[in-house]
């Protein structure tokens, strides 16, 4: 090989030699590394929502039964009917109450008069003191025995206790009437129910149920009017869970928790089914950062919420206090301040990040303008 060809070569040579060296200097300065999804630290508002199903219900909503046991002998209302506090609904076939109410009575008036001879006879010291105790205590078990009749004889007929609309009527005219025991319900003859007021009864999580509050306001969508919302809010919140069997290895605890509607319409019938959104929480000129920039992760042996950062060009690993969430943002309370770049996705490369590691950042999608 000739000197000045074995020369071209080696000069070659080192020119594609310093050419790779400062490819590779501009690459590590201007990044090089993982490409990650960034958006800077900002001032926004989060608005915390807790969302469950349920159904409606009257606010004011009353199954009656009867008392006493009978066949029906009258039935003024139909389905349908409003009816105000204090009007009859319904009366049972009486005369055998009537009758034991007659003879009671009859006894009663018999015992009083009995003992008023005895008590007269005991002041003049001509009957015994255990005589007059046995008058005493007959005339009133009488009484007793004649009130007990009344109150009989009362329950036969049926009242309204509220005013309302008869919502649902599960008895006829010469049905049988059967009084609940320990082990019988009973007849649940009619469900009277005020649909002026109306409340959703809806099932809340025992995650969520901690940031639920008495007061808070909601919205309530009702599955068969999807393009209407309702305006309520929180009015109670049930203390003890209700268990939710998924299956036979699964099982959810949720709360009942009660919203009253501000208003309602003709259409909304109880046992509708509804959605709620409750509104927990709503805070302005706060730090938020995208949900899916934290996570919880080790940190000096202890699992903590973090996020990266991204600082010259690396990853920085950097504990968070949050505070307050929505769906898509949530409250920085502490560890960060306006302007940080934190590292937002994608999920996969996020999901696999180290402390340190080169990264090459561009800003996200849905992130917004300073």
């Amino acid at each position: 090989m000739k000197k000045s060809t074995r020369t071209i070569l080696i000069v070659a040579g080192v020119v594609v030699v310093v050419g790779l060296i400062v490819v590779a200097n501009l690459k590590s300065k201007t990044g090089g590394g993982t490409e990650v999804e960034t958006q800077k630290v900002k001032y926004g508002s989060i608005l915390s929502k807790v969302s469950a199903t349920g159904a409606l219900r009257a606010k004011a909503q009353v199954n009656l039964q009867a008392q006493v046991m009978g066949v029906v002998d009258q039935l003024p209302v139909k389905e349908g009917d409003w009816v105000n506090a204090g009007n009859i609904l319904l009366q049972l076939d009486r005369r055998s109450y009537e009758a034991n109410l007659v003879l009671a009575r009859a006894r009663s008036v018999q015992a009083q008069l009995s003992h008023a001879r005895v008590e007269s006879l005991y002041a003049q010291k001509l009957v015994s003191a255990e005589q007059f105790e046995a008058s005493k205590a007959a005339y009133d078990m009488a009484k007793a025995q004649s009130d007990e009749a009344r109150d009989q004889y009362d329950k036969t007929v049926i009242r309204a206790p509220i005013s309302g609309t008869v919502a649902q009527l599960n008895i006829e005219e010469g049905e049988a009437v059967m009084i609940g025991t320990m082990n019988y319900s009973g007849t649940v003859l009619m469900v009277l129910a005020d649909m002026s007021r109306m409340q959703a009864l809806i099932d809340v999580d025992e995650a969520d149920v901690v940031s639920v509050a008495v007061g808070q306001t909601a919205a309530i969508y009702v599955d068969a009017l999807p393009d209407t919302s309702f305006a309520g809010h929180v009015t109670n919140i049930a203390y003890m869970p209700t268990a939710n069997v998924l299956s036979a290895t699964q099982q959810t605890t949720t709360f009942e928790v009660e919203v009253t509607l501000d208003s309602t319409a003709p259409s909304l019938r109880p046992g509708m089914n509804v959605r709620a959104e409750i509104t927990t929480a709503k805070l302005d000129s706060v730090l938020v950062i995208p949900v899916q920039a934290a996570g919880r992760r080790e940190v000096k042996g202890k699992e903590t919420e973090t996020v990266f950062l991204v600082k010259d060009g690396k990853t920085v690993l950097t504990p968070i206090r949050t505070g307050k969430t929505s769906e898509t943002e949530m409250e920085v309370v502490e560890g960060l301040k306006p302007g940080d770049e934190v590292v937002t996705g994608p999920y996969k490369t996020l999901s696999k990040l180290t402390e340190g590691e080169r990264v090459t950042a561009k800003p996200a999608k849905d992130s917004l303008p300073d």
